[in-house]
C-alpha cells in the first residue's frame, strides 16, 4: 500500500527580516536590562528579559525552520518538520524559568521597594515600544505562513502591552514617587508571561505526546471507517499529530470475506482524505477468520454487519 511521505517546506522569503528583528531586540535587551539596573526598576528588567526571549524564539524559529527543510532519509523517515515543535518547547520552558526568577526578584522587593528612577524607565520603555511594534511588523508577513513565527508576532504584540504597563509604573513613579508600583508591574508581567505559555503549551505537549489532533475525535475516524463498504471492524486506530501541518493515522481493518482487500483499502484512504483531511494513512486488512496479525486474541469475531470499531 503507498504512503504519502510528501512533506511541507517554507520558501525562504523574509528571513532578512527576522535577522534584523533578532538584532533589534537582542540591542533593546541589552538596553532596558542596562537602564533598569542604573534606574533600580526590576520591570524595566523583567520587560527587558522578556523582550530577549523574544529574540531568542525568532533565532530558534528561524534555524528549527531552516532545519524543517531537511529531506526526508532512512534514519529519519518523517523528515525534520518536528524541530520547530521542540524549539517551541525549549522557548517556553525557558520563559517559564525567567517568568519564576523575575516573580522572587520582586517578591523580595515588596517589602521595602528602593529609588527608582521613572525618567528612564519611561523612555527605555517607550523605545521598547517602538521596538516591539516594529518587530512585530517585520514578521508579519511571515506570520501568515507559519504558526511557529505567528506566536512570535503576537509575543511582540503583547510585549508592546507590556512596555505600555511599564510607561505608566514610570510615569505614576516619576509623579507620586509609588515605589511599590514597579516590583507589582514586574509580578504581573510575569504572571501574564506564565498565562501566555500556559495556553500555548497544550499543542505543542500534544504533538510531542503522539496525542490527536484538534477536529473529529477518533471514535468518529474509526466509526466512519467501521461503516466503509467492505469494513467489517476496525481496532488498533492511533490518529496522531505528526507536526503543525500534518497529522497520521494508523488501523487495522477487518474486511469481509470475499472483499478485494486492495479496493477496499483504497476506498477507505479516499474517504479519510475527502473527509478528514487525513493524507497520510496506514491501513493493515484483515479478516476475522484469520485473527488479528499482532496478537491473536486481539479480536474476537467480528458480527456481521458495519459498526464493529475499537480505539487502541
Amino acid at each position: 500500500m503507498p504512503h504519502d511521505h510528501s512533506h511541507h517546506h517554507h520558501a525562504p522569503t523574509g528571513e532578512g527580516a527576522m535577522a534584523w528583528a533578532v538584532a533589534i531586540n537582542v540591542l533593546l535587551t541589552f538596553a532596558q536590562v542596562a537602564g533598569g539596573l542604573v534606574a533600580g526598576s526590576v520591570a524595566l528588567i523583567a520587560d527587558g528579559v522578556h523582550n530577549f526571549s523574544d529574540a531568542a524564539a525568532l533565532v530558534l524559529a528561524f534555524g528549527a525552520r531552516r532545519l524543517a527543510r531537511r529531506a526526508a532519509s532512512a534514519s529519519m523517515s518523517f523528515g525534520w518538520s518536528r524541530a520547530e515543535v521542540v524549539a517551541a518547547l525549549v522557548n517556553y520552558v525557558a520563559l517559564i524559568l525567567i517568568a519564576l526568577w523575575l516573580m522572587v526578584e520582586a517578591a523580595g522587593r515588596l517589602a521595602d521597594p528602593p529609588a527608582v528612577q521613572g525618567g528612564i524607565v519611561i523612555w527605555l520603555a517607550l523605545l521598547a515600544l517602538v521596538i516591539d511594534l516594529g518587530t512585530a511588523g517585520l514578521t508579519w508577513r511571515l506570520s501568515r505562513e507559519s504558526l511557529n513565527i505567528r506566536a512570535a508576532f503576537l509575543h511582540n504584540l503583547a510585549d508592546a502591552g507590556a512596555s505600555v504597563a511599564v510607561i505608566a509604573g514610570g510615569v505614576a513613579i516619576a509623579l507620586w514617587d509609588l515605589r511599590v508600583i514597579d516590583p507589582v508591574l514586574t509580578i504581573g508581567i510575569s504572571i501574564f508571561i506564565l498565562w501566555h505559555v500556559a495556553g500555548d503549551l497544550r499543542p505543542i505537549l500534544r504533538i510531542l505526546m503522539l496525542g490527536a489532533p484538534e477536529g473529529p475525535a477518533p471514535e468518529a475516524v474509526a466509526a466512519r471507517l467501521a461503516a466503509h463498504p467492505g469494513v467489517e471492524g476496525v481496532h488498533h486506530l492511533h490518529l496522531f499529530q505528526l507536526d503543525e501541518g500534518r497529522s497520521v493515522l494508523s488501523a487495522h481493518l477487518v474486511i469481509a470475506e470475499g472483499q478485494d482487500f486492495a479496493a477496499v483499502i483504497a476506498g477507505a484512504k479516499a474517504m479519510l482524505a475527502a473527509d478528514f483531511d487525513l493524507m497520510h494513512a496506514t491501513l493493515e486488512p484483515e479478516t476475522a477468520a484469520q485473527g488479528c496479525a499482532d496478537r491473536a486474541d486481539c479480536l474476537a469475531k467480528a458480527p456481521a454487519g458495519h459498526g464493529h470499531a475499537h480505539v487502541h
